[in-house]
């Protein structure tokens, strides 16, 4: 279970590396570039749902790119960043923590109940 988790910090990086590509992007390369990272973000958050809840991968996912671009805005483009700031994005990632913690298992095999229903001949 550990391992899967490692799929979500590598697209949050990615995600705050196309955020960040957007302001930064002035010429093709650097366009190409900011696709890559959206694809590649895109493709590892996707990954991260094969195993682990989409709710729980779409809110660590977009909570710890969040935060992220917030603090890659403060360090790089020189954004104001206040205490109120900083406890904003605590409390993003406590709520992802909390979520991390508290998900559960996927159940192996399930279907969905639209295709329960069809099996049992009862239609909508």
């Amino acid at each position: 279970m550990a391992m899967r988790w490692l799929i979500l910090p590598l697209a949050a990086v990615a995600e705050v590396g196309w955020a960040t590509g957007l302001k930064l992007a002035d010429g093709p390369g650097g366009w190409v570039a900011t696709l890559v990272m959206a694809t590649l973000s895109l493709l590892l958050a996707v990954q991260a749902v094969r195993f682990l809840p989409a709710s729980t991968v779409y809110t660590v996912f977009v909570g710890l790119g969040a935060a992220g671009t917030v603090a890659a805005d403060a360090w790089l483009f020189g954004t104001h960043f206040s205490w109120p700031s900083l406890a904003c994005i605590g409390l993003i990632l406590i709520g992802v923590i909390g979520l991390q913690q508290f998900a559960g298992e996927p159940t192996a095999g399930r279907v969905s109940h639209d295709a329960d229903r069809q099996r049992e001949g009862v239609s909508s």
